[in-house]
């Protein structure tokens, strides 16, 4: 009888998995961001030079502590693109700053030890997860961070929007006509073709079924639910060592308590040490590394 329970709940779950996929595919493969474009070009210009000219020390701050900046020219023309959007909360996109940061300074430190442990360069390579790929900005940074570092890598990134689907993006290119993500990203696409894996999945099922081995450094940036921060944070933890990283974005206790909660708890129950820092629009992101096991 338990058994008979067992199979009819698992086929059950199958069928409402199935349902919801389905919904999921319709609704974000048929113009999520709208049906025509925001903005014309000029307001979303007007947008970036607003977005571009307030400073962030904290972050300058952290830069110079890890020792590497990326290069703000290109930083801002891919924000341009992949960033400007038209909503009601300020425009801030200083995450690809600090992950920019982040990985360099952990591809250097993965380069030493390698060296130590004198590993071929054949075997020297980084496996990079992000969930929420979104337009394609925080993936375009990270790869530029392992191009500047001379580095192999994959980055895989998972989000439900599709990769290959024409849409307005509700960003500056939507005066241009639609587009697919790949174009939106074309004039990026010597380091997308190089690094970047894109995975039209929920991460619950996609990490599992493409993140096989070790995730040396993660930005889950997905849903910003308690408990899907858990789920994805246990899914990352196990696939990682001593010294990997994790990123979290949207570190705020009034907009996002699901992850204060779930990063904390994360933290504490995994064994990942936190800094914690933030911006001057109350922004906050968390660096986690991975403790060694006792």
């Amino acid at each position: 009888m338990n058994q008979r329970a067992a199979h009819l709940s698992n086929k059950i779950a199958r069928k409402a998995q199935k349902a919801a996929d389905i919904w999921a595919k319709n609704y974000w493969h048929h113009f999520p961001f709208g049906g025509s474009p925001r903005a014309d070009r000029q307001a979303y210009l007007t947008l970036w030079e607003k977005a571009k000219a307030v400073s962030y020390p904290d972050i300058e701050a952290f830069e110079t502590q890890k020792g590497f900046r990326i290069d703000p020219q290109w930083f801002h023309d891919l924000a341009l693109h992949t960033q400007i959007v038209v909503k009601d909360s300020v425009l801030c996109y200083q995450h690809g700053r600090v992950l920019y940061a982040a990985l360099r300074e952990y591809a250097e430190s993965r380069k030493k030890q390698w060296d130590q442990d004198k590993i071929p360069q054949g075997q020297r390579m980084l496996t990079i997860l992000e969930t929420g790929t979104a337009r394609g900005f925080s993936a375009v940074c990270m790869a530029r961070a392992l191009a500047d570092a001379d580095m192999c890598g994959k980055i895989i990134t998972l989000d439900l929007l599709p990769h290959d689907v024409r849409m307005y993006w509700n960003c500056i290119d939507d005066h241009e006509g639609t587009k697919t993500r790949a174009e939106l990203l074309a004039p990026w696409k010597t380091l997308v073709d190089a690094y970047i894996l894109f995975i039209e999945n929920d991460s619950r099922i996609g990490i599992r079924r493409t993140a096989t081995g070790r995730i040396h450094f993660a930005f889950l940036d997905g849903a910003h639910t308690y408990e899907d921060i858990m789920i994805e944070f246990d899914m990352v933890r196990q696939r990682q060592e001593e010294g990997d990283v994790i990123v979290f974005d949207d570190y705020n206790p009034v907009l996002f308590p699901g992850i204060i909660k779930g990063v904390d708890e994360g933290c504490t129950r995994w064994g990942y040490r936190k800094d914690v820092f933030g911006d001057r629009q109350g922004r906050s992101y968390v660096i986690a590394c991975k403790n060694a096991v006792s």
